[in-house]
């Protein structure tokens, strides 16, 4: 029906017209309290965890919230528990990318170009970027 309507598919758009690009990093061995601070400094809800240049997982406020809890504030973020991460390009289909986020449920997709972390997409984001779009 969208496309009967004029809206373009989700197979047509590329993950670079939806994704997060305010995008800061964080390392495995950095404090948790460390983290917690950039998270509210840069009202940023999930932070890539990158490893030596390579992405390993993503963090959430909860994450840092119970690793705190549980370990304090100067275990490292390793020691918190972490999302699943589906990595996909700028120029990935927003389609095939919901189909992945979909198959791991509470995953983050970890934008990556020439081995960059570049942007993030969740589902809650897709849902917004599709009600700013079509309506």
């Amino acid at each position: 029906m969208a496309r009967s309507l004029g809206y373009p598919t989700l197979a047509t758009i590329p993950v670079s017209a939806a994704m997060l690009t305010r995008l800061e990093t964080v390392s495995p061995q950095q404090p948790l309290e460390d983290v917690a601070l950039l998270m509210v400094a840069g009202r940023n809800a999930q932070l890539p965890v990158v490893d030596h240049g390579m992405p390993v997982g993503v963090v959430t406020r909860d994450d840092v919230a119970l690793g705190l809890e549980r370990n304090g504030p100067h275990a490292c973020i390793s020691e918190a528990p972490r999302h699943d991460v589906v990595t996909v390009t700028p120029s990935d289909s927003l389609a095939d990318v919901l189909a992945q986020l979909r198959a791991l449920p509470h995953s983050v997709a970890l934008v990556v170009d020439h081995g960059e972390p570049v942007g993030l997409l969740t589902i809650e984001r897709l849902q917004a970027y599709l009600d700013a779009h079509t309506a």
